[in-house]
């Protein structure tokens, strides 16, 4: 019996000492050059869902946390930053679990050797870059139903939408300034030519 329950103790001691991984998204967080910046708890996770789609539920259930990041690599300087923050990371000792092109979409997960409660996922749209962290326990078996789902994200989608308009609008202002500086200049050639 004492066997039994030392051997069990030092499975326990082992377990507790297993090597905490860190969330490479803080540091990539730091560089300042994402346009989205997302950490989702299961509480979070339960609101995203209100269509209550049964995939999306059974394979969120374990998560404990869930950091994304969006990177529009629109520009050199976050190109580089990104190439910088990439080269630095240590992803040696982890394994590709999934990866697949689901509408002009790359997709690539990837786990520790031996761990299933850590996961590094990127997925390289034509609207950008997303990269997550992922804390607690998540079926990959549900992401081709999940891609194909359509999720509510409420406030997010909001915030996200809201960026897009604002951003639009200022390329249509930018537009209109280059144009009435255009006939502006084009008025004082005439004038000086009179």
């Amino acid at each position: 019996m004492r066997i039994l329950i030392l051997t069990l103790f030092i499975l326990v001691l082992f377990s507790a000492c297993e090597k905490k991984i860190e969330d490479p998204l803080k540091d990539l967080q730091q560089k300042e050059i994402h346009s989205l910046n997302i950490n989702l708890y299961p509480s979070n996770l339960k609101m995203i869902n209100s269509k209550n789609n049964p995939e999306f539920e059974e394979a969120t259930k374990g998560i404990k946390k869930l950091h994304v990041l969006q990177i529009i690599l629109d520009d050199e300087s976050k190109k580089e930053a990104y190439a910088e923050w990439k080269s630095e990371q240590d992803f040696t000792n982890w394994e590709s679990i999934f990866t697949a092109r689901i509408q002009n979409t790359d997709i690539e997960i990837k786990a520790p050797e031996g761990r299933d409660d850590v996961l590094y996922a990127s997925a390289d749209t034509k609207e950008g870059l997303f990269v997550g962290f992922l804390e607690g326990k998540f079926d990959i078996s549900q992401v081709p139903a999940l891609m194909k789902a359509d999720f509510d994200l409420g406030p997010i989608t909001d915030f996200v939408q809201d960026r897009e308009k604002k951003k639009e609008q200022r390329e249509k202002w930018q537009k209109v300034r280059e144009e009435v500086e255009k006939d502006s200049s084009q008025v004082d050639s005439d004038s000086i030519q009179e």
